[in-house]
């Protein structure tokens, strides 16, 4: 029997194969455990790209696979609230009553340390459903998924969905690009890039640095500054009449700073009712500055938001604002130190843990990797905890993502499992099981992460894949310019592209 004829039967997981009703298992058929990637050439991942974008029995399933619906990941959030909510719960519990249960002081390094990684890796989840948002995949009506990621997901940690939107879209668009794809600039620009292939030594090294917080603080800053229109010199959806002005940030900015002076002054030296009439009263003349400011004053990008940003900097002061004078307000009232723990937990995590579970995720989902459809990233297959923590919201299955971004998280999976029945995704999806310690118990032994990135599993296609599908589900001003932004680097016909955003939706 054919290799051909074994894939066609349904593949399951890693354990067996069925074969004309006959279980058989993988340590009878040594001539399929073989490294996928590695050893791969140009033409083989041209030809299977070809064939698997033409493949009428992929594009009929992902009918099934791309449908979405405006009530799913309101479950996922919540679940994720319910773990912060839990998190804090516990950790001010311990804080507050450790001397009454006559446990020494020293229990609260741990304690705080535990919090902080738990609200940290519940931030990156947060970040994961920003990411579904970004791809309109988080809810199917369009001003739900704005407004559910906006308020849900990206103003607790800082950031907002049409933001992230202007720089993950150009990753996606030019995927390891080392000029226009802008995980390189910003790896770069924070001191955070590593020069792939690279020895497990190293990687390690560069895991333990993150420790001093130094480096942690650079890559938050990096990325916040990151994450707003024209950031990146290089970035494709710049528009060529979008300069404006710097006076919106430095609004938002200035009223953050305005903000923590005010309430931690007026703890000490002024009333409750103060600590909510002066940050309101701040806030009032932000927005009512914003909402007048002409829209010149505003950097413009060729992707256009749902809403403008003016009002995306309204929503982003309002919910910092709310949040800090709230709970400076029960501080004051009460002696219940509000403020000091949800700065100490909350923000304290956006300092710390959160940048460093990105780091972690965002330095191996393409590192080492190439251009190619096929082989730019990954599948990884993590035990839960890290699951959670560092791959969020079926960043674990990124390959099927990228070859596939209309696909909400919840299906990722099952997309996968139906691919690997295809023997062209078969034979160049990379697995990858665990960060740092070999799976046991496996048939079939593949790389873990920090293997992943070494010389053996460096990818050597030489195929340049650009999704120029990545905007057909936005409405965009000099479409044109885009597209011919990333030429003369691979021309991909039409009828050769991966069935985009628009099209998927449609069939469905």
């Amino acid at each position: 029997m054919t290799k051909q004829e074994i894939f066609l039967s349904h593949f399951i997981e890693n354990k067996r194969i069925v074969v004309e009703s006959t279980f058989v298992e993988f340590s009878q058929l040594p001539s399929l455990l073989i490294p996928h990637t590695s050893l791969h050439t140009h033409l083989e991942e041209e030809a299977a790209a070809a064939a698997l974008r033409k493949d009428p029995a992929v594009k009929s399933r992902l009918r099934e696979f791309t449908v979405t619906d405006n009530w799913t990941n309101f479950l996922h959030i919540g679940k994720v609230y319910c773990i912060i909510a839990l998190t804090l719960l516990s950790a001010v519990t311990f804080f507050e009553f450790r001397a009454e249960w006559g446990i020494p002081f020293a229990w609260n390094i741990p304690v705080f340390l535990m919090a902080l990684l738990t609200i940290g890796a519940s931030q990156h989840q947060l970040a994961g459903a920003l990411h579904e948002a970004v791809h309109h995949t988080l809810f199917k009506n369009r001003t739900l998924n704005e407004l559910a990621s906006d308020w849900l997901c990206g103003f607790p940690i800082l950031t907002s969905t049409y933001q992230f939107r202007l720089y993950h879209l150009a990753h996606h668009q030019f995927v390891n690009d080392p000029k226009r794809d802008p995980d390189f600039a910003l790896l770069k620009d924070s001191g955070h890039w590593l020069d792939f292939p690279i020895a497990k030594t190293n990687f390690l090294w560069m895991m333990l640095r993150q420790v001093f917080l130094v480096e942690l603080f650079r890559y938050i800053i990096t990325r916040v500054r990151y994450n707003t229109v024209g950031s990146h010199s290089e970035s494709p959806y710049r528009a060529s009449d979008g300069a404006g002005t710097k006076i919106p940030a430095r609004l938002v900015t200035g009223f953050f700073f305005f903000l923590i002076v005010s309430v931690f002054a007026l703890q000490k030296w002024g009333d409750a009712w103060q600590v909510i009439a002066i940050p309101a009263a701040g806030w009032l003349v932000v927005s009512a500055t914003l909402a007048m400011l002409p829209v010149r004053f505003f950097e413009k990008a060729r992707i256009k938001p749902v809403f403008h940003p003016r009002w995306i900097f309204v929503g982003q002061t309002f919910t910092f604002g709310a949040i800090v004078a709230g709970l400076g307000f029960i501080q004051m009232t009460s002696e219940f130190m509000a403020l000091r723990y949800f700065s100490m937990l909350w923000y304290g995590a956006i300092l710390t843990t959160f940048p460093f579970f990105m780091i972690l995720r965002q330095l191996v989902q393409h590192g080492n990797g190439d251009r190619g459809w096929l082989t730019n990233t990954r599948v990884f297959r993590m035990v839960a905890p890290v699951r959670y923590a560092v791959f969020p919201f079926g960043m674990d299955y990124h390959l099927p993502h990228h070859m596939y971004a209309s696909v909400p998280h919840y299906r990722l999976k099952a997309l996968h499992d139906f691919l690997m029945t295809v023997p062209r995704y078969f034979d160049h999806c990379q697995l990858v099981d665990n960060y740092l310690v070999p799976k046991k118990n496996s048939t079939r032994r593949n790389p873990t992460v920090v293997e992943v990135l070494g010389p053996e599993y460096a990818a050597s296609s030489d195929n340049v894949h650009i999704d120029d599908s990545v905007l057909d589900d936005w409405e965009v001003d000099e479409k044109e310019a885009i597209l011919k932004s990333g030429r003369p680097l691979k021309e991909v016909p039409k009828e050769d592209r991966p069935m985009d955003q628009a099209e998927a939706k449609d069939c469905a």
